[in-house]
């Protein structure tokens, strides 16, 4: 029996329709000289040829920058990339690359990335300079061992590399791109025109006024007071920007690198001293852990000024409390023992009252009627010194107000000779330069003000401290506060044993009267201890009105 009777049977094929297939392209260079020299328009021009020759529909193009293909997910082009298949309602045949090195260089997390794209997202991965592709298992296979191949070249490459780069880093030079306020020469710049053969960073313009940032901050400044000064005279930084060089041992001449085990002396010159970055470092540790709590008006009672302000020789601030039934006021330790003190001075007390003596303390900065013209003197030329950064914002100011000056004057000078500058421009454009001149000149009438007042704020602080204990013990408890952290900037601690005051740091005001008050006094014992490490700084806002203003 013949066959061809059971042809009914079989069913016929479909004639399929041939769909356009739509692809997307991936490009990627790993530095920025690779950017400039043509590589990424190479790359692209070779997408859209395969493309075209194999009657693909190429979608999208994404990449088109330098990443280094060190890790994955920390590429934001690369993270882009998969988001948007991922996401996209229509996804793509294939992501097409010319080199699958340009994928990924992660070896076996590349290959787990490739597997999702194809297992879970359904979309392949396409090399353009074989042809490769995943739709087929053997050519997958290839894929993945070109990644494994791309992730042994990068692993060979670093073990060549690295014992070059410590020893770089050993010697003292940089690797990377020199931090704000320097700029650095030598063979891997980006800037032609700071090619030379060997390595020299050197502090550039706006590094020398990022030195006078340095100096405000070793001053007590606050950030957003310095961030102010900086913008005065042109450099425009966040405030993260200004934490982090805080933080950065680069600005002090110190190399530090993971590469290499330890810190080394790096071949540049340093915009602040090493041992003010490691003081500038103790204070801002110190701020983290908010050693000096601020006045709150529900804890500090009248009676007892000194809590949350005097800590014990332990280290420990000094609580307080009242025994009501008989009005008495104490200071305790919390941690250690028999570190109980009386607040008060009375008939029934062994022992002087803790207000009593550090009001005592305070009569130690109390400037002597004889000495008063010396001090002004020393005071005339400690506002000098600070006022230098005030004349150097009016010199800044004084230019900007000449340039914007002249501005307005070519304005005129075009619009009279030009008959084709119309009205609306010109009073455009003469508007934007009265209001910037108005900024202007506001700003150097506070830079003025601060110099001119200089006699002012000499009197208002010789009327304070000609007798600062009387002022503490008239004073009410948020006066009091003030005038404690005032003085004592850094805090103050008593040994129990004997009642004596400790302190690292007095407000240079009050260090130069103790000065010279000494030099009356002669080799007389004194009876508080004070350990001053002899610096000159000022406390808080400085010298400023609202500071002396108690």
């Amino acid at each position: 029996m013949g066959l061809d009777k059971f042809k009914k049977f079989q069913k016929e094929k479909l004639k399929e329709e041939v769909a356009v297939k739509e692809i997307w392209g991936y490009t990627r260079v790993s530095s920025k000289l690779q950017l400039a020299n043509n590589s990424l328009e190479e790359q692209n021009n070779e997408i859209v040829n395969f493309a075209n020759k194999n009657g693909y529909a190429l979608k999208n193009m994404l990449g088109g920058t330098y990443e280094s293909a060190s890790g994955d997910f920390t590429r934001k082009e690369f993270t882009k990339l998969l988001d948007e298949v991922k996401s996209a309602k229509r996804k793509p045949f294939a992501i097409a690359i010319k080199f699958i090195s340009r994928f990924s260089r992660t070896g076996g997390n590349a290959i787990s990335i490739v597997n999702e794209l194809v297992d879970k997202v359904g979309v392949h991965l396409i090399e353009t300079s074989s042809g490769l592709c995943t739709d087929d298992e053997y050519s997958k296979l290839e894929i993945y061992n070109k990644l494994l191949d791309a992730r042994r070249e990068n692993m060979d490459r670093l073990e060549k590399t690295l014992p070059g780069m410590r020893a770089l880093l050993r010697a003292g030079n940089w690797l990377g791109k020199a931090p704000r306020g320097y700029t650095m020469r030598g063979k891997k710049v980006v800037d032609y025109t700071l090619v030379q053969e060997s390595q020299e960073i050197t502090i550039n313009e706006e590094g020398e006024i990022l030195k006078q940032a340095w100096k405000w901050k070793l001053m007590g400044e606050r950030d957003y007071v310095i961030k102010q000064k900086l913008e005065l005279q042109g450099v425009i930084i966040t405030k993260q920007a200004l934490s982090a060089m805080w933080r950065n041992p680069f600005y002090c001449g110190i190399l530090v690198n993971s590469l290499i085990e330890e810190p080394v002396n790096g071949k540049w010159k340093a915009m602040v001293s090493q041992e003010d970055f490691l003081l500038i470092d103790k204070m801002l540790s110190s701020n983290k852990k908010s050693t000096v709590k601020e006045y709150s008006k529900t804890k500090v009672s009248e009676f007892r000024p000194l809590t949350g302000f005097l800590k014990c020789e332990c280290g420990c601030l000094l609580t307080s409390y009242e025994v009501e039934k008989k009005a008495l006021h104490y200071y305790k330790c919390q941690k250690c023992k028999n570190a109980s003190y009386n607040a008060f001075t009375t008939k029934k007390s062994i022992k002087e009252g803790l207000n009593n003596s550090f009001e005592a303390l305070l009569s130690k900065y109390t400037l002597d009627g004889s000495f008063i013209e010396p001090f002004k003197l020393q005071l005339d030329k400690l506002f000098d010194t600070m006022n230098i950064d005030a004349k150097g914002e009016m010199r800044f100011l004084t230019n900007k107000k000449n340039e914007v000056e002249k501005k307005i004057e070519n304005l005129d000078k075009r619009y009279f000779e030009n008959p084709n500058f119309d009205d609306v421009k010109y009073n455009k454009y003469m508007l934007q330069f009265e209001a910037e001149l108005r900024d202007v000149e506001a700003k150097l009438e506070l830079a003025s003000q601060r110099i001119s007042n200089h006699k002012k704020h000499v009197d208002k602080v010789v009327d304070m401290v000609e007798n600062i204990s009387d002022c503490w013990r008239r004073g009410d408890v948020e006066n009091k506060i003030r005038i404690q952290n005032l003085v004592f900037p850094e805090g103050l601690s008593i040994r129990s044993v004997d009642r004596q005051y400790l302190t690292k740091k007095v407000n240079g005001i009050f260090e130069l009267i103790s000065v010279i008050s000494r030099g009356k006094e002669g080799s007389e014992n004194e009876k508080t201890h004070q350990n001053v490490d002899g610096s000159f700084l000022v406390a808080g806002t400085g010298l400023e009105p609202v500071t002396f203003g108690l």
